[in-house]
């Protein structure tokens, strides 16, 4: 089942459906009813849409004070029979500070992880304030909830398998801890070099810590943030290679490429 079924489902049972989708603690941190997705003005939370002439879902909570950041956001196209593909999710705390690493300085061109254009100095500041690269504003702590009820989604669907792009190294930490695997044997391996480059006192990455930019400071090592921004910035030498990470429903890969990192 995929988009052109839901449409056809009663509205109770698709908007069961997509209920699915949106973590649980956003109903009552933000006073969203659960049955009518409504807030406590009586505006309609829930959006809905179809992109890529139906291919693409996208599944979003509103935040009616910023129409740019959703509170939640998740686009997913079919993946094959039997497989969705996880092609963003989003996060955003909507009282938190926004930071414009998303357009040059001077608020123009798109700057992202995937264009490889940047702004230094939001940067710098989203770093400082404990952001990961990409981020526009803090997360809510809700990325096992989101993942579980994907899982859900997936069940009712009839789907068996989840597969996601790691657009930062920190993406795929996170993903490895809620029970993703990889795709190639060698994208595990590359994770497992890092780690190991890392690590003092002879790795090659740690020993690129030198403080040459602000984004590779000794110590940085010893975080999964510190570690993408080192890498954000460029300290492989190469492009990060945003590897396809999967997870087949109910099963954890138990794969832990940074065994003791702190986020």
């Amino acid at each position: 089942m995929w988009i052109p079924e839901i449409e056809k489902l009663p509205e109770s049972e698709w908007l069961s459906l997509f209920r699915l989708l949106i973590p649980k603690e956003c109903f009552g941190q933000f006073g969203i009813d659960e049955e009518t997705f409504e807030d406590q003005e009586g505006r309609l939370r829930l959006r809905v849409l179809y992109r890529d002439q139906g291919r693409i879902l996208n599944v979003r909570i509103t935040n009616p004070s910023d129409p740019v950041d959703p509170i939640y956001s998740i686009f997913m196209q079919e993946y094959g029979e039997d497989g969705v593909e996880v092609l963003g999710l989003n996060i955003n705390d909507p009282t938190s500070e926004r930071y414009e690493v998303d357009v040059d300085q001077y608020g123009r061109i798109p700057a992202d992880l995937v264009s490889e254009r940047r702004n230094i100095p939001e940067e710098i500041r989203a770093m400082h304030a404990g952001l990961a690269p990409g981020q526009v504003r803090r997360g809510l702590r809700w990325t096992g909830s989101a993942l579980k009820g994907i899982e859900e989604f997936l069940r009712a669907i009839g789907k068996r398998w989840i597969w996601c792009e790691a657009l930062a190294y920190h993406n795929a930490i996170v993903y490895e801890r809620h029970g993703f695997g990889y795709q190639f044997h060698t994208w595990e391996d590359e994770m497992r070099w890092i780690d190991a480059e890392f690590r003092p006192p002879h790795g090659v990455l740690y020993h690129k810590l030198d403080g040459s930019t602000p984004f590779r400071r000794p110590g940085m090592e010893q975080t999964v943030r510190g570690r993408s921004w080192a890498i954000h910035d460029g300290i492989l030498g190469r492009k990060w290679l945003r590897p396809t990470m999967i997870k087949e429903v109910g099963v954890h890969a138990g794969v832990n490429t940074f065994p003791d990192g702190v986020y």
